[in-house]
């Protein structure tokens, strides 16, 4: 390729010299339309929705003015959606959900044990801390990903709540069947049932709160049609982990200096 002149003057513009060298395409360039191109052809409206202009303040219709028909907006993409989705594929999706809530519960619970085998303040941290905000988050991370990603999916509240009482019980068997057959399996009657009956019931209403949270997030999106708004949720899984963190540290105490068992 020719290099352009240095020449200040306007004879050697590339439109000017009648040369075609000048307007050749450098190769990097053409690599890369052919990549966009590409990815243009692989993109859904759920990708468009993603990276809509409408809806920043800049472009909002107040100061802008109403997108017309072509224009893609939030709400446009989620009541189009919502019209598409039937009862039966929305309560196929719960039901999805709701299955894979309590086993991410148990990643939450694992990449939070590292610390277990220290000892004094940083057994309390893991146990009162670091537990039971991994596990509450885990355990709400498969509707939270649908009310962000997918919110059409659900049609009620209760759809919702369902997902995350069944995060919580799923969560609390697997738990159980570990501890009473790998950690503890010669335990006591006493501590079995405990473990089917409280330690049951704190994951199943720990979710439930925190449920409550995902709810109240998708409930905004689906009355105004704006993007989620994580902010809503967030008392309550603070909430939900306070409670757990509370029990945690409660029964470790007691197994410190009451000599009681409870390993959870």
């Amino acid at each position: 390729m020719a290099k352009p002149s240095h020449d200040p003057s306007i004879d050697h513009e590339p439109h000017l010299t009648g040369f075609d060298s000048f307007n050749e395409v450098d190769s990097s360039e053409a690599k890369a339309d052919k990549i966009l191109a590409r990815e243009a052809a692989r993109r859904t409206h759920h990708d468009v929705v993603e990276h809509t202009v409408w809806g920043e303040p800049a472009i909002d219709e107040q100061f802008s003015g109403t997108p017309d028909e072509q224009g893609v907006t939030y709400e446009r993409w989620l009541r189009a959606n919502e019209a598409r989705t039937s009862w039966a594929k929305s309560l196929l999706a719960t039901a999805g959900v709701a299955a894979v809530a309590g086993p991410f519960g148990i990643l939450g619970a694992l990449m939070s044990s590292d610390s277990l085998g220290s000892a004094g303040i940083a057994v309390i941290i893991t146990v009162a801390v670091a537990a039971p905000v991994a596990e509450e988050i885990a355990k709400i991370a498969a509707p939270l990903w649908v009310v962000e990603k997918r919110p059409y999916w659900f049609k009620s509240v209760w759809q919702i709540l369902l997902c995350a009482a069944a995060g919580g019980a799923l969560f609390g068997v697997i738990e159980n069947l570990i501890y009473l057959n790998i950690y503890i399996p010669n335990a006591q009657p006493s501590l079995a049932r405990w473990r089917w009956t409280v330690c049951m019931g704190l994951h199943m209403n720990c979710s439930v709160v925190a449920g409550i949270g995902v709810a109240r997030i998708w409930y905004h999106t689906h009355r105004t049609g704006n993007r989620p708004n994580l902010s809503l949720g967030v008392p309550w899984f603070v909430l939900a982990m306070v409670g757990h963190g509370l029990y945690n540290f409660s029964v470790t105490m007691a197994e410190v200096f009451g000599g009681l068992d409870f390993n959870d």
